[in-house]
């Protein structure tokens, strides 16, 4: 084909990062070196672990890796590295649109947007917290009032269905 080299296999190339591309850097807080991640292993160079660096310096988990490096590493077609402010306005956009934070419907439809969000909080229960959302309310799957209680244990009784707690 007339000197130009055709590629082989049709997957997403691999780009290498030479720093020639504009990634981004982040800068460790005790030494000034300059890095794509600042991991546990290179925290271990100062006796530390990645949990008390960031209690130590103010960190949350995001801050600890370059924003251009995680779009670079992730295989979500649509990715992107939201901040804390940046996810909480994400998951309200989604409460919005779907009216549903449950863990699994994002698992289904946002893996990306629930993956962040334990990555970012530590935990789910922290997340939903940390977007302004009540954990216990968001796990029921239809609240429940005084009203609904009575009219549930009336259809039961008029099924022959046992009332005891078993």
């Amino acid at each position: 084909m007339g000197g130009s080299r055709e590629r082989k296999h049709l997957g997403p190339r691999r780009r290498r990062l030479d720093g020639a591309e504009g990634i981004d850097f982040v800068r460790c807080r005790i030494c000034g070196d300059h890095r794509r991640v600042i991991s546990g292993r290179h925290l271990s160079k100062h006796d530390t672990d990645r949990e008390t660096y960031m209690q130590e310096y103010h960190l949350s988990p995001d801050e600890l890796i370059a924003k251009a490096f995680r779009v670079i590493q992730s295989s979500h077609p649509k990715y992107y590295p939201y901040s804390k402010k940046g996810w909480t306005a994400a998951m309200q956009k989604v409460y919005e649109n779907d009216s549903k934070v449950f863990a699994k419907y994002l698992q289904q439809h946002y893996p990306q947007l629930y993956s962040q969000g334990l990555w970012i909080f530590g935990d789910w229960d922290n997340a939903l917290r940390a977007a302004g959302f009540d954990p216990d309310k968001m796990r029921m799957s239809q609240l429940w009032d005084r009203q609904k209680i009575i009219k549930k244990l009336q259809d039961m009784r008029d099924r022959n269905l046992p009332l005891y707690a078993r």
